[in-house]
Parts: C-alpha cells; sequence; structure tokens
C-alpha cells in the first residue's frame, strides 16, 4: 500500500502544513504476526509526538471493534499510540470508531486525533451558517412538548417538577428556546410563561436543526443485569416501532445518573469489547425514561439517536416509525 503512504504524507502536509517521515519502529518484531500481515507498521513524529502508523494492506473494512483491538495491542507491545490508516472508511464505521477514541487517518477525506485535538474533515472546509444547538435540559423541554398534550402555559416551576430539573435550569431552557423562536415565552404578573403551538408536528419540523443525538456514549454489558434502570433503545427500540428485525446484540438506554450507579454497582459486568457483550447501553444525556412507552425510548429521541445511519432498511424503518407518531 505504497500509495496510501503516499497519500497520507500529502494530506499531513495539506492539512497540517508539516513534512513527515516514516521509518520501521526498531522493535516492529514485538507485534504479533498476524497483525504485520494486516498493516505496514511505521513509526512518524506528528507535533512533537511520536505515534505508529498501522497502514491497512488491502481495501477491505475491519470491523471498529477488531481495530480498537489491534490498536490495543500495539499501544501495549510497542509503548506508543497507534493510528489507524485506511483509504477509504463508511460513515457507520467511522462513527463508531470515534466512539472508541480510535486515532484514525482516512487520506483526503478524514483525520481524527483526539490526543492531538485535531478533527478534520473535508466538509468542514464547506462555509456554513451556524445552528444553535440546544443544551439537554432544553432538548428535554422541547420532547415533553411533543410528547404531552399540552393545554395551558407552562411556568419554569411546573417544567422542573415534570422533568426533575431545578428551577433555575427551566429559566435558563426558556431563554434558549426564545432565543430560536421555538415557543412564545411571557411575563403574567410575576409568572413566566411558556405557550407552545398545538401543531405538534410543525413544533418538531422546526425544532429538529437544533436538536442533537441524547447518546453521550456507547458502553458494553457481559450480561444483561436484572432490574437495571433502563430502556430498550437504539435498534432494539426501533424493532418495536416498526418492521425491522430485532437485532441479536440488545441495545439499551441509560442516563449519566443511572450509569454511574451501575458502574459502582455492577462492575464486573463492564466490558471493553462489544464482540464479547451480550448487550450494548447508550449513556443518555437525559433521562431515557421520561418520555418512555412501556420501557421504550420515545420516537423523537430515538430518532435523533439513529439519524446519522446511512442504511436503507434503518432509514425506511425510521420512516415507519415517525409516520406512525400520533400528533
Amino acid at each position: 500500500m505504497k500509495d496510501l503512504v503516499n497519500r497520507l504524507k500529502k494530506y499531513l502536509l495539506d492539512t497540517l502544513g508539516i513534512t513527515v517521515t516514516l521509518s520501521k519502529p526498531a522493535n516492529v518484531g514485538s507485534l504479533p504476526f498476524f497483525l504485520q500481515d494486516i498493516y505496514d507498521v511505521f513509526q512518524v513524529g506528528l507535533l512533537n509526538e511520536e505515534f505508529i502508523v498501522l497502514a491497512s494492506k488491502n481495501d477491505s473494512e475491519l470491523t471498529p471493534a477488531t481495530i480498537h483491538k489491534h490498536i490495543d495491542i500495539v499501544n501495549q507491545n510497542l509503548k506508543m499510540k497507534a493510528i489507524f490508516v485506511h483509504s477509504s472508511i463508511s460513515s457507520f464505521n467511522r462513527k463508531r470508531l470515534i466512539e472508541y477514541k480510535v486515532p484514525f487517518v482516512i487520506p483526503g477525506n478524514q483525520m481524527y486525533l483526539p490526543d492531538l485535538g485535531i478533527d478534520l474533515r473535508e466538509y468542514f472546509i464547506k462555509k456554513r451558517a451556524t445552528t444553535v444547538i440546544l443544551g439537554p435540559s432544553t432538548q428535554a423541554v422541547i420532547l415533553y412538548a411533543l410528547t404531552q398534550t399540552m393545554t395551558e402555559p407552562l411556568t419554569p416551576t411546573q417544567l422542573a417538577e415534570a422533568l426533575g430539573y431545578s428551577r433555575m435550569t427551566m429559566t435558563r431552557s426558556l431563554d434558549e428556546i426564545e432565543s430560536v423562536g421555538l415557543a412564545e415565552v411571557s411575563v403574567v404578573g410575576r409568572k413566566r410563561l411558556v405557550y407552545f403551538d398545538k401543531n405538534r408536528r410543525e413544533l418538531w419540523e422546526k425544532a429538529l436543526p437544533h436538536l442533537k443525538t441524547p447518546v453521550r456514549e456507547n458502553v458494553w454489558l457481559k450480561t444483561l443485569i436484572d432490574k437495571l434502570p433502563v430502556c430498550q433503545a437504539g435498534l432494539t427500540a426501533l424493532s418495536c416501532y416498526s418492521m425491522l428485525t430485532s437485532p441479536k446484540k440488545q441495545i439499551y438506554a441509560a442516563s449519566v445518573k443511572d450509569w454511574k450507579a451501575i458502574k459502582r454497582k455492577y462492575p464486573s459486568d463492564i466490558i471493553s469489547y462489544p464482540d464479547e457483550a451480550e448487550c450494548e447501553l447508550e449513556v443518555w444525556s437525559y433521562s431515557p425514561g421520561l418520555f418512555a412507552n412501556d420501557k421504550i425510548v420515545d420516537p423523537f429521541s430515538l430518532y435523533l439517536s439513529l439519524r446519522d445511519i446511512k442504511d436503507e432498511r434503518v432509514e425506511s424503518a425510521m420512516e415507519e416509525m415517525m409516520e406512525g407518531v400520533e400528533w
């Protein structure tokens, strides 16, 4: 893959303005033979730090979990952080590698080097207007308006009681909502009130550009422990809302608070590699139970968590799910 190495050098020069020299590590022989069969292994200096480059020898894609394992092996054997380099990558695998925090470079497409604070993507070069992204608590207020029948305006105190946030947090959330024009906020006497349009479909369409995935991180559990404070999420939940087949590895969601409790109570059931896990757990920025339907996350949050997946089956199932929403 000499061409891949040359493209890597050019990409680093074009994006970072540095000329690099790749050399063979002195202790490359300590790596397992199967890794040397898969990769050309080099050492490179980047911004005053030394890294190992694993340049794939062929165009076939490895799974992100496999790449993650290979990176760990190299880190342990060569005592240097490794960077995965490939000629191309699917959007799904790119997302998974970032979730694993695996450094990678796809020459001409993307460079993700978290240890150096670098995340460059080709489409970032295009100038685009900045869209205000709402915070988790504000997003929770929007979802509350989408999932509840609201006949009267609400105060920050009422929202705080319903959603489990402080009154001050809800007051700030109303400021955010008002700033992007998603509701009418007014003061009547000493009360501050928020009025949401009764047309929930219109609210959803207006809010969508300002909302983001609730998933903060993905973790894996050896077994699903009974009575965990979790809801069905991801493709598992989507299979409940559509004709999509349920995945073999079930997916659940928990709030940050509940995830911390799980880590304290069941540390031995948390594992690093998804291939060895019975289920996947998404850690959400707000409680998935707030708007859940029979322990299944709500369709709006689920849509936000899956909308970046480019898979025709998933996209079709998401359309089916949203068509079933009772507006």
